[in-house]
């Protein structure tokens, strides 16, 4: 079959396949229905159909609770609530259903700056972001049924034990690793085997039933040979990166379901679609909500719908407010709900509550500058067979992402205590990969000569991408409001690499000398692993390898991994920083939860997806043991 037929990514018809005309008889019925197989399989990825339907123009004039956003907590807060069959619950989203792009794994990266992503910038901030366009990061967040969820690269990485111990240790009872882990159970689908049973020290750390299906990447030569040198340099090889303890480099666990994403929306929101009490309204853009200024209790929430008409709905009971780190504080903030002197500032006159709403921001910083070419040893598939090979089996590289198959937890001499504080993930390019570099240009906007650079690299082999990411920042930024305008984005003040006894920065310098020692092993040189200098032109007068020149790379093109928390933060009464309770009620304000990755005290020491969707959980149940006892 010539190239399989395909035009892009969209299956031709028989008729425009060449030699269409000499297949007949047998081989003519064969061939349509290999055909056929094809275009259903296609037709099944980011199927409209598989997401509850848009109640628009169906809306109650009230609900018992309204959730807003339906990322990576939304959905799981609203899948949860509407399991009582007497309880109206709404649902709004700011964007529409996935793509069948979205579903495709490999396809991470091109769903950023696309109608998906609300397209969030960084505000220019010394001594950060340098090396990108207007000295902006770029950081994408999700505007879709499944929020970032459908965004993400997917792995699924809990944290530590003693990220949650620190949260209940600080006064948020009830957040203990012991207390989280049943919630992060609930949700789960393992469908490793080993990982099911008994651990040695007597607990289980996984379970089978949940909405939410984890697979272990399987191993690919590249990622393989990573694990050999880190075992050199005596880091052992974990089973399970989501057990006991997180020291040492494993196998990635990702959210796919056979070679296909399994966001939120597909985990949560898909088995429920025609479940009569939940109504989802897409493409709902919360304004504010709705707030007695006598008596401090919320009552409804004022809407723009899609046809740019303004609506407001009530809610009887809550509003749960999950629209994530940069959305629930702007939302909080035009519902006059934040940091008076701020609110002032912009023409807030009437402040329903005065709490440090948009402060606490951290992030975890990631290293893009460090790069290695390796010997080219695979002969790259063609793309036609690679998207037959998907479409037919679900497997091959568009079942992965980006190469990232392993990941790693070390421990500085910087650190401690016992939790390791650096993460490594490893971003593998091909030679001659051209898209890659176009991507990485579009993406992260890295200066044209930067991206040059990189695609000379690429040019002479196959290329390694060793990213350490820096897992307990002491830096902090914040989110400010340009303005009253709900539809002007807020202003991103990242706060990288800003802590005053520069812990940060020592601890990121650290990682990139690992990781020097990591492509210095044996088992990498046996691979003609070569580092090569990414061009940084502010960098370019300081020795190569140096601490200066590494300090001045990291100003330049450090960036975001994704991970935003903490602008809504968790804590007691007694913590003037805190803008929820433990029960993640907002203070001085009734009827209000957030619930999402803005209530994080401290950032969990990995990847956040997996953290939100507890965080989900384990509100949906303070929810119903509250208004049960009513």
């Amino acid at each position: 079959m010539e190239a399989a037929c395909i035009a892009g990514s969209h299956w031709a018809s028989a008729s425009s396949c060449p030699g269409s005309s000499e297949v007949s008889g047998a081989s003519a019925v064969l061939f349509t229905s290999l055909l056929s197989t094809l275009i259903d399989s296609q037709r099944q990825l980011g199927n409209p159909d598989d997401y509850p339907h848009d109640a628009t123009f169906h809306l109650l004039d009230e609900y018992d609770f309204i959730v807003v956003g339906a990322g990576s907590a939304g959905s799981v807060v609203a899948s949860r609530l509407s399991e009582v069959p007497h309880w109206k619950v709404l649902l709004l989203e700011a964007g529409g259903d996935p793509t069948p792009t979205s579903d495709i794994p490999a396809l991470a990266l091109h769903l950023q700056k696309t109608d998906l992503d609300w397209q969030y910038q960084t505000e220019p901030e010394e001594g950060m972001c340098q090396g990108f366009r207007d000295k902006r990061c770029n950081w994408p967040r999700g505007k879709v049924l499944g929020g970032s969820s459908v965004l993400n690269f997917m792995i699924y990485i809990r944290g530590m034990k003693g990220d949650y111990d620190a949260w209940a240790a600080a006064g948020n009872s009830g957040w203990s690793y012991e207390e989280v882990l049943p919630y992060f159970k609930k949700s789960e689908d393992m469908t490793s085997e080993r990982l099911l049973r008994k651990h040695p020290n007597g607990k289980i750390y996984h379970s089978r039933g949940g909405p939410l299906t984890v697979q272990e990447y399987v191993a690919v030569q590249s990622g393989q040979t990573l694990l050999e040198a880190a075992k050199e340099l005596g880091y052992e090889t974990l089973d399970d990166v989501n057990g006991e303890h997180q020291l040492g480099f494993s196998n990635t666990f990702s959210t796919t379901r056979n070679g296909t994403r399994c966001s939120t929306a597909k985990a949560f929101l898909s088995p429920i679609k025609f479940r009569e009490n939940l109504h989802v309204a897409k493409h709902a853009h919360v304004t504010k909500i709705l707030i007695n200024y006598q008596t401090k209790t919320a009552h409804g929430v004022e809407l723009r719908n899609r046809e740019g008409k303004m609506v407001t709905v009530k809610f009887r009971n809550e509003v749960i407010l999950s629209a994530g780190s940069i959305n629930s504080p702007q939302i909080l903030m035009l519902s006059g709900i934040g940091p008076q002197e701020h609110l002032n500032a912009i023409g807030t006159d009437t402040v329903v509550s005065n709490l440090r709403v948009g402060e606490n921001l951290q992030d975890h910083l990631s290293f893009m500058g460090f790069v290695y070419n390796v010997k080219t040893s695979e002969k790259p598939e063609l793309t036609p067979d690679i998207y037959y090979t998907y479409l037919t089996r679900r497997s091959g590289p568009l079942s992965l992402n980006l190469g990232i198959t392993k990941i790693g937890f070390i421990k500085t001499k910087l650190e401690k205590g016992e939790r390791p504080d650096l993460q490594f993930l490893f971003v593998a390019g091909l030679a001659n990969d051209t898209d890659l570099t176009k991507i990485f240009s579009t993406v992260f906007g890295l200066n044209d000569d930067t991206n040059e650079s990189l695609q000379d690299i690429l040019r002479y082999s196959d290329m390694i991408l060793v990213l350490p990411v820096l897992l307990r920042p002491k830096s902090r930024g914040k989110i400010l409001l340009n303005s009253e305008n709900p539809y002007e984005y807020p202003k991103i003040f990242a706060g990288y690499l800003s802590d005053p006894e520069g812990r940060d920065l020592a601890t990121m310098l650290e990682g990139i000398k690992f990781a020097e020692r990591l492509m210095n092993t044996e088992v990498m040189k046996a691979k003609e692993a070569k580092q090569r200098k990414l061009f940084i032109e502010a960098c370019e007068d300081l020795e190569f390898n140096s601490s200066e020149y590494w300090e001045c790379a990291l100003r330049h093109v450090a960036t975001t991994v994704y991970h935003p928390v903490g602008t809504c933060k968790m804590g007691p009464s007694s913590d003037p920083s805190a803008v929820v309770d433990p029960e993640l009620k907002v203070y001085g304000v009734k009827g209000i939860r957030v619930a999402d990755a803005s209530i994080m005290p401290t950032i969990v020491s990995g990847n956040t997806n997996a953290a939100i969707i507890m965080i989900g959980e384990k509100a949906a149940d303070m929810i119903k043991k509250e208004w049960f006892r009513e």
